[in-house]
């Protein structure tokens, strides 16, 4: 039987006893604990991010000035603007310009870059 069975179980039988003011703090502390709950899902979900955000920092590769991700076939993803991950930690990938002369932008900060 889970606490939240445990506390309803008790509440019922405070009520029935006409106990009003100790099923009240029953019911404060149901909250309470609800509140709690939600507030560990949400530390654990931030950990997380953290965590994969953590590791994909430690797998860039730094080459002219933009951020690639190394593919586990060998090869590379990217490349990403390194402005938009080091300040808010988001990978956007670079875009070439149309002209063909290694040059790119990031959609999102409007960065330029040389991309050899």
């Amino acid at each position: 039987m889970g606490i939240f069975d445990e506390l309803k179980s008790v509440g019922k039988a405070l009520q029935e006893a006409g106990k009003i003011e100790q099923y009240q703090q029953i019911l404060e502390t149901q909250e309470k604990l609800l509140e709690m709950q939600k507030r560990i899902f949400e530390l654990e979900n931030e950990n997380k991010k953290l965590k994969e955000n953590r590791r994909v920092r430690e797998s860039l590769i730094l080459r002219a000035d933009v951020y690639f991700l190394p593919k586990s076939d060998g090869t590379e993803d990217g490349p990403f603007c390194t402005k938009c991950f080091d300040v808010d930690v988001n990978l956007v990938r670079v875009h070439s310009n149309e002209d063909g002369g290694g040059y790119g932008w990031c959609p999102n900060c409007k960065v330029g870059y040389k991309i050899l």
